[in-house]
């Protein structure tokens, strides 16, 4: 048995689809161009892997996405932080570039920092998430 072809690239697309529906300026891998205020979110997603969902197939493959949530405030952050996970969360069940997307498991993040380099301040949170596929 041959392990699958998988493409994350639709599964972003996805992802970027479900945080502008959740209203939150999003990019991957960059501080999003469309809305240059805060709160702001920047996704980063690792290449994948294929892993065994069963004993007999192994048609399974998952991703890592860190999401970093930036904003003026520590409620704004965690606004930002709550977008972010309704759109994760949200696409259980989507079926993405032919793919089934199973509950994606949550890492517990680090505590919220503010980095006093700028001016002003800015504050911000990474939350790291395993998102699952099945074909």
């Amino acid at each position: 048995m041959t392990s699958p072809v998988v493409d994350g690239q639709p599964l972003a697309a996805a992802l970027t689809e479900a945080m502008t529906a959740q209203g939150i300026a999003y990019a991957e891998g960059r501080k999003p161009t469309v809305a240059p205020g805060l709160p702001y979110i920047v996704g980063w997603f690792d290449a994948g892997t294929v892993e065994d969902r069963s004993l007999r197939s192994r048609d399974g493959w998952s991703t890592a996405l860190v999401l970093q949530s930036y904003g003026a405030t520590p409620e704004s952050v965690r606004l930002a932080v709550r977008k972010g996970r309704t759109a994760v969360l949200g696409l259980t069940g989507a079926v993405v570039g032919g793919r089934t997307v199973l509950m994606p498991s949550h890492s517990e993040p680090p505590p919220m920092q503010r980095d006093d380099n700028v001016d002003p301040p800015i504050w911000w949170l990474s939350d790291e998430w395993r998102i699952r596929t099945s074909s």
